[in-house]
């Protein structure tokens, strides 16, 4: 099965998908595995890939959630963040980042990107601290690398938690550690369009064992074992089961190609569309270690880009609206940097097996667009 299966209806299907991941046979064999073990809630494979992905971070705790979104939510209850706390987050991010802080009741305060990164910018961040903020929420957008030593510096400062949302980022990393393991708590989605997928699901890392038992709780109602009864603490039903954890572990064994053919990805683009003027690949740090989910770039005439690719059967998507746009954030405002952002940013047709010539056939076209631009 490819993904392109999963996100398109088959009338909306497109000769080059933006995403393209195999689902393929080891991963049908490892959920008919759990299946016939009786392994279906959350449990020992579960527990498996936890020991795998921590092995894999380099951190001590990891803990499966049912999505990414689910991971944020916990990791800012674990943190104590609640009812009118202030969490500080980036402009330009999924809405997911807003939601699981009001999911918990906590205030969104909006900071804008910096010019260059579509990543938070901590002269904001200073700026935006008052006596109500409990936590800064630093996205790694598409892989690319927060400003961690500066952050963790405001956050020590004042105080605050560091809740690291690495969703985009898996496998991402600066010199010194892993995107994610930076801060108290760091969030990672396992959605179909992630490097490592589970369909749904998602997992919380810390290396603070406290913050560890609090994740726990914070998944699985409050409690460590739902037969205890014993409901101390606030939670949710945030937990993955064992089928979706059997495709993970499927998934991590082939976790050193996917990232392999991600970066060739970039490269690809990177070289093909150096001499494009009407659209610029968005930089990555790939020397330093960070990894670009998707390849992102700036274009001008967006719309016309999307509609003349669309023409010749090649699906992109544009970048996520700044979160000022949506009103249940409470936060409008101009965000300059984000909002540019937002208006530009497409991505391209990538994914750790998307055919090369499905990225030969979108930078020709890419070519043709601009050479022939109005």
């Amino acid at each position: 099965m490819k993904s392109s299966e999963a996100i398109a209806t088959p009338a909306a299907r497109s000769d080059v998908p933006w995403w393209w991941v195999d689902i393929g046979d080891d991963e049908a064999r490892a959920i008919v595995a759990a299946i016939r073990d009786h392994r279906i809630q959350c449990g020992p494979i579960c527990r498996e890939l936890e020991s795998r992905l921590a092995e894999e971070l380099q951190v001590a705790h990891v803990v499966m959630m049912s999505s990414g979104s689910a991971a944020l939510a916990a990791a800012l209850m674990a943190c104590g963040i609640g009812p009118g706390d202030e969490v500080i987050i980036p402009a330009a991010s999924y809405i997911a980042t807003a939601h699981a802080c009001l999911l918990i009741g906590a205030k969104v305060v909006l900071v804008d990107i910096g010019p260059d990164r579509p990543v938070i910018d901590p002269a904001g961040i200073e700026a935006a601290v008052t006596d109500k903020t409990r936590a800064i929420m630093p996205v790694h957008l598409n892989g690319a690398a927060c400003d961690m030593g500066a952050i963790g510096a405001i956050a020590k400062r004042h105080g605050l938690r560091v809740v690291e949302d690495a969703a985009q980022a898996f496998c991402s990393r600066t010199s010194d550690r892993f995107l994610g393991t930076q801060g108290d708590v760091g969030a990672f989605s396992m959605s179909i369009a992630k490097l490592v997928t589970t369909g749904e699901g998602g997992f919380a890392v810390t290396n603070d064992d406290d913050l560890a038992d609090r994740l726990h709780k914070a998944r699985n109602q409050g409690v460590q074992a739902v037969a205890n009864n014993l409901f101390d603490a606030l939670g949710f039903n945030f937990r993955l089961t064992d089928m979706l954890a059997a495709m993970g572990v499927a998934q991590l064994g082939k976790l050193e190609e996917k990232v392999d053919t991600t970066r060739r990805v970039y490269a690809f683009y990177k070289e093909a569309l150096a001499d494009l003027p009407t659209i610029d690949l968005l930089p990555c740090r790939i020397d330093e270690g960070e990894l670009p989910l998707w390849p992102v770039a700036l274009c001008r005439d967006r719309e016309r880009v999307v509609e003349l690719l669309a023409a010749r059967g090649i699906q992109t998507r544009p970048v996520n609206p700044c979160l000022a746009e949506s009103p249940q954030v409470h936060c409008a405002g101009r965000f300059e940097n984000a909002q540019r952002f937002a208006a530009a940013g497409l991505r391209l047709p990538g994914g750790p097996d998307q055919p090369r010539e499905n990225l030969e056939r979108t930078a020709e076209a890419l070519h043709d667009i601009g050479n022939s631009e109005p």
